[in-house]
């Protein structure tokens, strides 16, 4: 249960009456397991990314419907003409200016064309009306939400929901709307978790008829049909129900009468019966009924609580709420919830307020935590009267189960009660849910109190409604709400949010929370007021938030702030379209047709396709960004592909630099010691010529002249060459050791390293580390892929790279709080309208210090 929500708290079966022979009976009936209600549990959700949007997967959901179908729907035509008044608007949001009751007058004559259209088909037809759209017959669809869940005070584990359906002339010997006008102490609980709406109904039914008249605009008792008018997210909306009805017991159910019932064992002794006129007996009346009922003839009630059932969905939608919202919905007026603690002047707020209820204000109070002194732990109570004299501060209360009182002072049969006092009250004592309590009692045992401000023909209405992207960081948004006052006098502002209770299971994961403070335009100094007040107890789940001020002419601004909270575990509305798309078509389509009517006027369509498209384009410039950058790293390692080798080839240069060197100066070595050899040769062998004799050259002779040298002479002497002389010899010499100089060199004649292979000697591993040169060190957490060192673009390696890869903090489910909400403003000034404030973020430098890719990496 939630904090501060009023359920109906189960109660257990009666004791047996005491005395010497007591007879408890019990009737049961013998009924068949209950409906699966895990429709949506352990379905394959397509992919794993959780996508917070409505609109694509509901367009993808409406694109099967025939066009026709969606263009007669009412639900879709208030749609498209909500739509095109949101176009209409300057600010991109629905803007309503209006006196508080002409959208009620607007609601009541759509209601009674409506109704009177039913009753003349049905008079043609001879027929009575059936409720195509809220059949109680037709299925589980008017019990169960969206998730297939019915509400958690009906019966779950061995007993099925009530599916036994009559019409108001088959309950009621002599059905009747009113008997005496509507009272406080007609309304009774049934077996569902509504106290809050009941007690709302306590009231408004306390302040007078009028209240009740203005919800049901039109009926027609004998064809039944009613229509009823509720205040909705600032407008006033219409419902139209026939006269069925759900019972506690059909005709079909097998029941026993047993006495001795043993509750753990659910076993006893059965009795004989009479079956019909058992069951006679058991549906009839307004015990009857299986929800809220009168004991009289009087219908009122169950079929006002059966049109909000049908407003709202189904009856799980209307169960636990605030009393305060329940009667705003009844009155269109502003709900506040109060903590007495908070109350700073408790004898001002018993004089300007409690004393003027059922005039200026409603109220209502929620009990504290745990039964104590006959209340029962957080249940709703209306307060119906309140009553001052001297010294002496009471107030009349009621309990919506019709029984179950205070037990302290004032309480019926408490010796504080005298005959005079019991006149002057008009009180009687009995178990009836009424009692008086003290008001210094009432601040001590309800831990909240519920009012209502009421607006009547005197006060304007004008509202705006936005849709803001809610950050995860919380503060006030730029964007805002501006209005100008031309009469100085009282004004209420309310911020608001579409109610969720509409449209349950397809609200999504994100619930948000309001605050607003009120500014003049020209005074940012300081401001005037902010919100105090929320609709209901828990601030996260309350749809609106407000504050009352008089205000002196002139403009003045409202800024706000929205807190989101996510609940990871909730579907999304993209998994409830996707789980319900087949197995409960015909309600996804009721409850997300009210989904759209509610949200689309703040244009949260138009909000989510904004979203898409400047998500596509931030992913654009991401990937161009990141192409550029890829690019200038790829230049870079090209670059530095380029220089590593170039840093090859220079040492290699150098080092056949240093090759070349030691070779000519081996070779010059080489030479000189060829040179000083021949020197040494000539010198040897010109020792030798000057040691010989002197001999007389032979004279030359010609050829002619020369000796017979036949083989017939001289058959065993070969011929002898001519002997060069010195100096041909020293120039021989000279040409030889020039003509060799650039032979190739066998490494067993050298000491140096081999130019040839200068790959396999040299790698540019053997360099040290140039920053110039060299890639940066990268971290582990990013990659990219960039081209292999020396590669023309062909081989690629990952390298790792600083960053965030993984969308931030919240992994692969980004962070994704839309909400629409509105600001109504009530004064008695007729000239009043509101208006919404974009102002666009503006980053300064944006842009600067971005790397463009061309630059270098930092480390």
């Amino acid at each position: 249960m939630k904090s501060g929500f009023y359920r109906l708290r189960e109660r257990a079966d009666p004791e047996p009456a005491p005395g010497p022979t007591p007879f408890p009976i019990k009737i049961v009936a013998d009924q068949p397991a209950p409906p699966d209600t895990s429709i949506l549990d352990n379905v394959p959700l397509p992919g794993v990314k959780r996508n917070d949007e409505f609109y694509a997967p509901w367009e993808k959901f409406l694109a099967v419907e025939p066009k026709r179908a969606k263009k007669l729907s009412r639900s879709a035509r208030a749609t498209v003409a909500e739509r095109k008044a949101v176009e209409k608007s300057p600010e991109g949001g629905l803007a309503v200016k209006e006196n508080a009751a002409r959208s009620w007058e607007e609601a009541a004559a759509q209601c009674k064309a409506k109704v009177q259209a039913i009753v003349a088909e049905c008079e043609r037809l001879n027929e009575k009306y059936r409720d195509r759209d809220f059949d109680l017959e037709g299925g589980p669809n008017c019990l169960q939400s969206l998730n297939g869940r019915y509400a958690y005070s009906m019966p779950a584990d061995d007993e099925d929901p009530p599916p036994w359906v009559k019409r108001v002339e088959d309950i009621f010997e002599k059905p009747q709307f009113f008997i005496d006008g509507a009272d406080a102490t007609d309304v009774h609980q049934g077996s569902n978790g509504d106290c809050w709406f009941l007690a709302a109904c306590m009231a408004i039914a306390a302040k007078g008829q009028e209240l009740v008249d203005k919800l049901c605009v039109a009926k027609n008792e004998k064809v039944g049909v009613y229509g009823f008018v509720f205040h909705r997210d600032g407008e006033w909306i219409h419902e139209v129900i026939d006269d069925k009805l759900f019972l506690r017991v059909g005709d079909d159910d097998d029941l026993n009468v047993v006495r001795d019932w043993d509750v753990e064992k659910k076993l006893g002794s059965k009795i004989a019966y009479d079956d019909e006129k058992l069951k006679d007996v058991l549906q009839k009346g307004g015990t009857a009924l299986y929800f809220g009922h009168c004991k009289s003839n009087e219908t009122w009630l169950p079929l006002i609580e059966k049109a909000y059932a049908k407003a709202h969905g189904d009856y799980a939608a209307i169960e636990g709420g605030y009393a305060s919202e329940g009667t705003e919905d009844l009155t269109g007026g502003v709900a506040v919830s109060l903590n007495p603690e908070d109350i700073m002047d408790k004898d001002k707020f018993w004089k300007e307020q409690l004393l003027n209820v059922n005039k200026r204000y409603l109220f209502g109070g929620g009990s504290q935590q745990g039964d104590k002194k006959g209340f029962i732990g957080g249940h709703a109570y209306a307060v119906l009267e309140a009553w001052e004299e001297g010294d002496l501060r009471l107030l009349k209360i009621r309990n919506p189960w019709g029984d179950t009182e205070w037990e302290g002072d004032w309480s019926d049969g408490s010796k504080l009660w005298t005959p005079e006092m019991m006149t002057k009250l008009k009180h009687t004592f009995g178990d009836d849910g009424v009692f008086w309590i003290s008001y210094k009692d009432f601040l001590k045992h309800f831990a909240r109190i519920n009012r209502v401000r009421l607006f009547d023909e005197n006060w304007s209405v004008s509202q705006q409604w936005t849709c803001v992207q809610v950050p995860w960081t919380v503060d006030y948004l730029d964007t805002h709400f501006q209005f100008t006052v031309t009469e100085q006098g009282p004004v209420v502002i309310v911020l608001c949010q579409p109610d969720d209770r509409f449209y349950h299971g397809l609200g999504g994961r994100y619930i948000y929370s309001l605050h607003f403070r009120l500014y003049k335009v020209e005074d940012d100094s300081h401001y005037i007021v902010r919100s105090m007040h929320s609709s209901g107890a828990d601030t996260v789940y309350t749809r609106s938030v407000s504050a009352e001020v008089d205000l002196e002419p002139g403009a003045y601004r409202v800024v706000f702030k929205v807190t989101a909270v996510r609940a990871n575990a909730a579907s999304t509305a993209e998994e409830v379209i996707f789980k319900c798309a087949d197995s409960r078509k015909e309600k996804l389509l009721h409850v997300g047709r009210r989904f759209d009517y509610a949200q689309s006027k703040g244009d949260l369509k138009g909000m989510e396709e904004r979203l898409k498209k400047e998500k596509k384009e931030e992913k654009r410039e991401k990937q161009l960004s990141s192409m550029k950058k890829i690019r200038g790293l790829n230049k870079q390692e090209r670059e530095r592909a380029r220089q590593r080798k170039k840093r090859v080839s220079d040492a290699m240069k150098e080092k056949r630099k240093a090759f070349e060197a030691k070779r000519r100066e081996k070779e010059e070595s080489r030479k000189q010691r060829d040179v000083d050899k021949a020197d040494a040769d000539v010198q040897t062998e010109t020792n030798e010529e000057d040691t010989k004799p002197a001999v007389e050259d032979p004279p030359s002779t010609t050829q002619d002249e020369q000796p017979n040298t036949s083989s017939n002479d001289a058959p065993n002497q070969e011929p002898q060459p001519p002997k060069p002389d010195l100096s041909s010899r020293l120039s021989a010499l000279t040409l030889n050791t020039t003509t060799t100089a650039k032979s190739p060199i066998s490494p067993l004649d050298s000491d140096t390293d081999s130019p040839v292979s200068p790959i396999s000697e040299l790698a540019d591993d053997d360099f040290d580390w140039d920053p110039e040169i060299d890639p940066p060190l990268f971290s582990s957490d990013f990659e990219t892929t960039l081209p292999s060192p020396g590669s023309a673009g062909g081989g690629s390696d990952k390298r790792k790279r600083s960053g965030n890869g993984n969308g931030g903090i919240f992994g692969d489910d980004p962070w994704n709080a839309l909400c629409v909400l509105g600001l109504r403003v009530y004064s008695t000034c007729k000239d009043l309208k509101v208006a919404v404030v974009k102002e666009e973020e503006e980053v300064e430098g944006e842009g600067d210090g971005e790397d463009d890719g061309e630059g270098e990496l930092d480390e």
